[in-house]
């Protein structure tokens, strides 16, 4: 599932609404952060819950022993946390004492630090009678640049979530407002940083099976969110491009894979067009657009997108090319992801 973080001092309620309309389920925000001011908290907190309910968006707040001091609640007054409104928590720091989880999973469910959870963990907690229905574990986001995982790291730490069937959660950055105080992108994954958050979610879903996604920073824009949304929902991938205006109808329309995968292009599943003409036979960078000339034969017509360089091939004509930002997602269409061509705004 989609899902954003919210921060209230880059509380947008239009993003909010936009989220959930697409079809976002959950919603991330920090009540431990230093930087983050809360003194207009007891004011701001309520109406916040209340749109998340509304909104039908799963609240998830990452608490810590300073949020009860944030809140004015005594010290592990979990109840105190009931009463304000909450009925998910992720829980920031290490809990060995499975009563204690056993008694909040009453009243809430349950978000584990994935980061300080290991196999070991998941069987001492069974042992104790930790019931694992309402728990899943949530990977950290690393606002400074340099510290989050690597993707090899990423997929070991998951091994045991996967083998216990725990679903897990991890962020990708934002694009539109990077979060305070440092603007950096909030990732789990450090490679993803510099990366277009719908490329670092696509590949969090096709190569690690990463089912809840969430954007860490402040926002993201809607067609991000669109993007993402609509790839989880039927593995359909928005890809912005440049289409020569021949092809401009190839824009908005949704097009199939070839069943037989090749190694070196996405060949799409399209009527050929005999005796197409020779045109524009240039050198075919990594995401080029191109379509097979008559020269080709009976292949003439074929329309492939490379995913890698090649030199310039007489019989094959260049229409177009993937952005730059997004010319990574050819490593992740499979038999059963349809393309959708957006022209490059």
């Amino acid at each position: 599932m989609l899902g954003i973080s919210c921060y209230f001092k880059d509380l947008d309620y239009d993003y909010l609404e936009y989220a959930a309309n697409l079809g976002a389920k959950y919603v991330f925000t920090s009540l431990h952060i230093p930087e983050e001011d809360l003194s207009q908290l007891d004011t701001m907190l309520p109406k916040f819950l209340d749109k998340c309910q509304e909104l039908n968006l799963n609240l998830v707040p990452d608490i810590s022993p300073m949020t009860f001091e944030k809140l004015n609640i005594e010290p592990n007054n979990y109840v105190g946390l009931k009463e304000k409104g909450f009925k998910v928590l992720r829980l920031d720091y290490g809990f060995d004492d499975f009563e204690i989880i056993k008694t909040l999973l009453q009243d809430f469910e349950l978000v584990l630090n994935a980061s300080v959870v290991d196999e070991q963990y998941i069987i001492d907690a069974k042992a104790h009678g930790v019931d694992f229905t309402h728990i899943s574990v949530m990977h950290n986001f690393y606002p400074k640049t340099e510290t989050g995982l690597s993707l090899e790291y990423f997929n070991k730490k998951n091994e045991a979530f996967i083998k216990y069937n725990i679903p897990i959660m991890a962020f990708v950055p934002g694009d539109r407002l990077k979060r305070f105080p440092l603007y950096e992108g909030l990732p789990t994954v450090e490679k993803h940083r510099q990366v277009h958050p719908y490329v670092a979610a696509v590949e969090l879903i096709h190569s690690c099976g990463i089912q809840d996604i969430l954007i860490g920073d402040s926002l993201a824009h809607n067609e991000t969110l669109r993007y993402i949304q609509s790839y989880m929902e039927d593995k359909t991938m928005h890809i912005p491009v440049y289409l020569d205006k021949a092809y401009a109808s190839m824009y908005e329309q949704p097009y199939a894979i070839r069943k037989d995968l090749s190694e070196n292009v996405i060949r799409l599943a399209t009527p050929r067009i005999p005796d197409i003409a020779i045109n524009n036979n240039n050198y075919r960078n990594k995401g080029s657009i191109t379509i097979e000339n008559t020269l080709s034969g009976r292949y003439s017509g074929e329309i492939q997108l490379t995913k890698k360089d090649f030199m310039m091939d007489a019989r094959t004509n260049v229409i177009g090319f993937i952005h730059p930002d997004y010319i990574d997602l050819v490593h992740y269409m499979e038999r059963d992801t349809r393309i959708v061509f957006v022209p490059i705004s």
